[in-house]
C-alpha cells in the first residue's frame, strides 16, 4: 500500500533549526546584541522578505536561514514491505555584513573568505552534531516517518550562485551549506 502523507519539510527544517540553535556557540544565540549574535535564525528565503522604506539586507545580518531545494524519493531508502525513502535536499545560507567579523586585536576587519571559511565550520558542526537530527517526531496520518540520515552536499562560497551571489551585491559575505535529510516512511 501506497503511503500518502509523506511530507515533512516544515518539521525537517524547524528540527534542523533546533539543532543550530542548541549546538551553535552561546555568543551566536543570544540576545545580547553582540557582533556575532544571529539577528535572525529562521525557515524561509532572503529574497522573500520585503525590506522597508530605508531598510537594507546589512539590517537584518547577521542571519542564517535554511530553505528547501527539490525533494526527490529515494528507492534506495525504501526498503521491503511498503517502506518509502525521501530524500530532503536543503539549503541553510549564512549571510553577514563585512566589517562584522573584526580580528582579535580590533583592526580591520577579516577577509570575506576568511569569515566565510570560519563561520562555515563553525555552522557545520552544529548542524551536523546529531545525524539523525534527535529523532524529530515526523507527523503522518497512514503511517509512520523518521529521519534516517542527515548528510552534507556542499559548501558554496562562489559569489555567483544564488543568494551568495544576492548578497554579493549588496556588499555582504555569504556563503551555503548544500545537505540532505533522508526520511523513510513505513
Amino acid at each position: 500500500m501506497a503511503v500518502s502523507d509523506f511530507v515533512h519539510d516544515e518539521e525537517i527544517v524547524e528540527a534542523v533549526l533546533a539543532q543550530l540553535r542548541a549546538n551553535l556557540p552561546p555568543e551566536w544565540t543570544t540576545d545580547e546584541n553582540t557582533v556575532l549574535s544571529l539577528k535572525w535564525i529562521e525557515f524561509g528565503d532572503l529574497r522573500d522578505y520585503r525590506l522597508g522604506q530605508g531598510e537594507s539586507y546589512g539590517d537584518l545580518c547577521p542571519l542564517i536561514y535554511v530553505r528547501l531545494n527539490r525533494s526527490d524519493a529515494a528507492p534506495e531508502y525504501g526498503g521491503l514491505g511498503g517502506k518509502e525513502g525521501q530524500i530532503v535536499p536543503l539549503r541553510l545560507v549564512h549571510v553577514r555584513p563585512r566589517e562584522q567579523w573584526p580580528e582579535a586585536d580590533g583592526n580591520l576587519p577579516t577577509p570575506p573568505a576568511r569569515i566565510r571559511a570560519r563561520c562555515a565550520k563553525i555552522i557545520s558542526k552544529a548542524l551536523f552534531a546529531n545525524r539523525d537530527l534527535g529523532s524529530p517526531a515526523l507527523t503522518t496520518d497512514d503511517s509512520s516517518a523518521r529521519v534516517v540520515e542527515l548528510r552534507p552536499k556542499a559548501i558554496v562560497y562562489e559569489a555567483e550562485r544564488g543568494e551568495v551571489e544576492l548578497a554579493a551585491r549588496h556588499d555582504l559575505v555569504a556563503f551555503a551549506i548544500d545537505f540532505e535529510v533522508v526520511v523513510r516512511t513505513q
